[in-house]
């Protein structure tokens, strides 16, 4: 929990809703932030969902018309995640418009460049954030909304190393290379059900919902 002064929850959910913004904890990193590799999807999400992460998550504050495909230009470091919400305003530990510089420490995420913050602080992590950049919020003390998936649904994957046919053996190797995969909805549907999914089309927060994207009001996920 943070010991700084921090913004009313309430006053962080009006500026989450003024730009119908996200906080989500994605999964791996495509843009090579330095996750744990050998922890990826969906382990890492279900870790988050089974609420076992609760001494600091990094999370980028996302919104819609944000950039998720072309990774030289992501506002994200994925496109699959989880969707967080704070249960106090101390459970803000940081917050920046770019990269924090947050790390683990002995299990424990820190976050030097932690400050006091206001209303206004917060909104800056928003309209501060640069072009084909990703801001950075430290959540501790969290509850689970859902997942958030944005097209094109890539992952972190470990996968086989795909050879020619005709290479000896000896040549080989047992170990899986990383690199990405491509999900469907349906994967998600299965892996975790029942979390309801969320993502942005159009410029709108919408919901998976009997097989189609459907508009949500921001204030069912953010009170």
């Amino acid at each position: 929990m943070s010991n700084f002064i921090r913004p009313s929850l309430p006053d962080i959910h009006s500026v989450l809703r003024k730009h119908e913004s996200l906080i989500v904890h994605f999964s791996g990193t495509p843009k090579g932030a330095g996750s744990n590799f050998d922890f990826l999807f969906p382990d890492d999400l279900r870790e988050v969902i089974a609420e076992q992460s609760q001494t600091g998550l990094s999370c980028s504050v996302v919104k819609p018309n944000d950039e998720f495909a072309d990774l030289a230009c992501a506002n994200a470091t994925g496109c699959i995640g989880v969707v967080l919400c704070m249960r106090s305003e101390q459970s803000l530990l940081d917050a920046h418009p770019g990269d924090c510089g947050s790390f683990m420490e002995n299990g424990v995420r820190q976050t030097p460049k932690a400050r006091d913050m206001s209303a206004a602080d917060v909104e800056l992590t928003i309209t501060d954030r640069a072009n084909c950049t990703y801001n950075e919020w430290v959540v501790a003390d969290y509850s689970v909304i859902g997942l958030f998936a944005a097209a094109p649904f890539r992952i972190s994957a470990k996968e086989p190393i795909q050879y020619p046919e005709d290479m000896s053996s000896w040549l080989r190797s047992d170990t899986d290379a990383l690199g990405f995969k491509h999900l469907a909805i349906q994967d998600l549907l299965t892996e975790f059900h029942p979390l309801p999914i969320y993502s942005f089309r159009g410029g709108k927060l919408v919901g998976w919902v009997s097989g189609n994207w459907c508009p949500i009001l921001h204030h069912q996920l953010y009170p």
